[in-house]
């Protein structure tokens, strides 16, 4: 089920939301958002359900016992079962067919030809989101900066939690606990406002401008080898914002959903595109990744606290896996690679680099951040290099022509997208003002995405990760 679906805007989420708030006892509305976050989920494939069930009984058993027990050894292999059973999980269904075609492609250099099974695996949405969060929980509870819950119906509810379920944000247990503690209490009039104007907002961010981007430029990516330098640019500068307008409009509609409902989610976006420097961006873009990368793997490896080439080591292994658990695919690790070079290459000239004039590192920031996308969109190297080779090879004339009104179109979104990203507030920024003029602007967007969506309900892309 989609946010930006007419079942969902008018049947599914009116009565969670109506039910939600006619109950009053706690349990209550832990076992109604859980049953309801089932249904949300299981729209899709009611199989999906079991793996998220599964994961929710592993970790709420294995953290009370990491609590209780006083045995070093014993909290060690409760916590590596844990991890194993989540991992093994999300391993089998997203890197299963990865790992044989890699074990394939480098039998067939020595001139092997292993008979190696390939299955038919379809990857579940949202599980690495749901793992990962899962995971934290188990680890907090392991490293003592975490109470684990007695109330079963309270830790299913956060682990399926509908809003956030598919594509984050990565809420941690310990971040939104005091909100699932009062959920009960908790004054829906103070946080509807801010949470139905976040929902519109990120609604229009996705119907209005990262579909109208989508429409004219996956034609080009599917035509990489045919496009002139202007097409290969305009290509991925709507590639670059589409994903940012997709994917912060989710976290925006996760976060106001979550405020409609007494949740606090925590910010995932932050203005990345006005970053300074490449370490600047990773702390703007997806920050409930970036920080569970940082906090549970990258300080894990030893973080700065050991030698320069280690820290750089660490950044760079960080960033790979971070690449890896975008998806299956070589290009998505050297993306990861990509940036964590960056990161390293940042911290050995952090002086050089923070003297320079703002505007030029906010462009070369920006400008290497798009060189990254290329990896990250095209789904084989020989595409990524080739729109490469065209973006700065200067090559004006290609067999692909965009119409006139493409170009137009484009243009004008390209325009609007840099003002929007560069010199207006984001949504964690907003005042949302009570004021008629207000709503008048908000109604309006709502019904021009309704007027949209009629033509098309496009997924969005962070749900294949």
């Amino acid at each position: 089920m989609l946010f930006n679906s007419f079942i969902f805007i008018f049947a599914f989420f009116p009565i969670a939301f109506l039910v939600f708030w006619w109950l009053k006892g706690k349990n209550q509305r832990y076992i109604w958002l859980t049953v309801a976050s089932y249904i949300f989920y299981g729209y899709w494939n009611w199989w999906f359900t079991g793996l998220m069930a599964v994961s929710t009984f592993v970790d709420f058993f294995a953290a009370k016992y990491i609590y209780k027990s006083d045995s070093g050894k014993k909290r060690k292999i409760a916590l590596v079962l844990s991890l194993c059973a989540n991992l093994g999980l999300l391993g089998f269904f997203k890197y299963f067919n990865f790992g044989l075609d890699t074990i394939s492609s480098i039998a067939n250099l020595f001139n092997l030809s292993p008979n190696l099974p390939v299955l038919n695996i379809i990857l579940p949405i949202g599980i690495s989101f749901y793992t990962f969060q899962t995971m934290s929980y188990t680890i907090d509870v392991y490293r003592k900066k975490l109470a684990p819950t007695n109330n079963f119906y309270e830790f299913a509810c956060y682990v399926s939690l509908f809003p956030q379920l598919v594509a984050g944000p990565i809420v941690r247990f310990s971040s939104i606990v005091e909100d699932l503690e009062n959920i009960n209490s908790f004054s829906k009039i103070s946080n509807f406002h801010r949470g139905l104007s976040m929902f519109v907002i990120g609604l229009g961010k996705k119907v209005i401008i990262a579909d109208a981007i989508a429409r004219i430029i996956n034609p080009l990516f599917e035509n990489v080898s045919d496009l002139s330098t202007p097409l290969a640019w305009i290509a991925i500068l709507g590639y670059t914002f589409q994903l940012y307008f997709d994917f912060s409009g989710y976290s925006d509609m996760a976060i106001g959903l979550g405020r409609l409902f007494g949740l606090r989610f925590p910010q995932n976006f932050n203005s990345p595109y006005k970053a300074r420097n490449i370490s600047d961006f990773w702390r703007r873009w997806h920050i409930s990744l970036s920080s569970w990368l940082k906090d549970y793997l990258y300080i894990s490896l030893g973080g700065s606290r050991v030698g320069k080439l280690h820290t750089y080591a660490n950044l760079i292994v960080t960033m790979l896996l971070g690449g890896l658990w975008h998806g299956a695919s070589w290009t998505f690790v050297f993306w990861g690679f990509y940036h964590g070079a960056l990161l390293a290459l940042y911290k050995m000239t952090k002086k050089f680099q923070d003297r320079l004039p703002v505007l030029i590192q906010r462009t070369a920031t920006f400008l290497l951040v798009v060189v990254g996308w290329v990896f990250f969109r095209n789904k084989t190297f020989g595409d990524s290099w080739t729109m490469l080779k065209k973006m700065f090879s200067l090559e004006n004339t290609g067999n692909y022509v965009l119409p006139p009104s493409f170009v137009i179109e484009i243009l004008l979104l390209l325009a609007v997208s840099g003002f929007i990203t560069l010199f207006l507030p984001n949504t964690f920024e907003i005042r949302y003002p009570t004021k008629i003029k207000y709503a008048i602007v908000l109604a309006f967007i709502f019904v021009v995405c309704l007027i949209l969506m009629n033509y098309q309900q496009a997924v969005f892309l962070y749900y294949q990760f």
